[in-house]
């Protein structure tokens, strides 16, 4: 079915005031076709919000598979992020990084639960993320386990920093993560450096296995570009909301 013919869902932009942030954030909120306040429903929060609202589509994406059933309605917490503040926000090393992760697991989830339709629960909330985005997506779940259960990870950044905090983490056994990974990313220019991603991904896959969390691991041929991770999306879309 084309989109022209596809019900659409709503995107509502707002801000909220950050007491840890010490600054006024926007956020954009999605609500699915046919939203009511009868029901209750999952909800994604996104990292890179306005990069997975242009390039990877999800808004649309996510109309077409619940018109076509292959999907449950969610409602979609878009986090934009100042370019500028990428790595001091998403990486656990950056000067904002432990205010950022309270800015998203105390006032932004408290928002949403008081003024939408949602299933309250940490199995119902998911964060998603690319590259930098999935570190950081990784890292709030890590510390706030109960809030957050449920990770997708599009070529996650990983690197040993991440690594010991999963080590370390007495959470893991209770989260349900998503790892994808392109074949050709071992040797991603990044602000750190050139990464084996490949390697790193791997590494991570390694030791939440071995730390019991309920985890999936795919792999594209392809590499750390907007193109794959937005093909890709259904398929987490479908592994987490079905």
């Amino acid at each position: 079915m084309s989109t022209v013919d596809t019900e659409k869902g709503q995107l509502h932009e707002l801000t909220i005031e950050s007491r840890h942030l010490g600054v006024r954030e926007r956020i954009l909120v999605y609500t699915p076709p046919r939203y009511s306040l009868l029901y209750s429903y999952p909800v994604l929060y996104v990292q890179d919000g306005e990069d997975y609202l242009s390039l990877g589509r999800l808004a649309s994406q996510i109309d077409q598979l619940v018109e076509q059933k292959q999907m449950q309605p969610a409602i979609v917490v878009f986090l934009p992020v100042d370019k500028a503040k990428r790595s001091d926000r998403y990486h656990p090393n950056g000067s904002e990084h432990t205010t950022y992760k309270r800015f998203v697991a105390e006032e932004v989830v408290s928002y949403i639960d008081a003024h939408y339709a949602t299933h309250p629960l940490g199995s119902a909330r998911t964060l998603l993320g690319e590259s930098l985005g999935g570190v950081a997506s990784l890292s709030i779940a890590l510390t706030y386990p109960h809030t957050f259960g449920q990770v997708a990870s599009q070529s996650g950044a990983f690197d040993a920093q991440q690594l010991e905090a999963v080590q370390d983490s007495s959470a893991v056994g209770q989260l349900s993560i998503y790892l994808e990974i392109g074949t050709e990313e071992t040797a991603v220019e990044t602000s750190r450096g050139t990464l084996n991603l490949v390697a790193a991904n791997e590494q991570m896959r390694d030791l939440l296995q071995k730390k019991a969390a309920t985890l999936r691991y795919e792999t594209f041929a392809g590499d750390h570009t907007w193109g794959y991770w937005q093909a890709n999306l259904p398929r987490i879309l479908h592994h987490f909301f079905s």
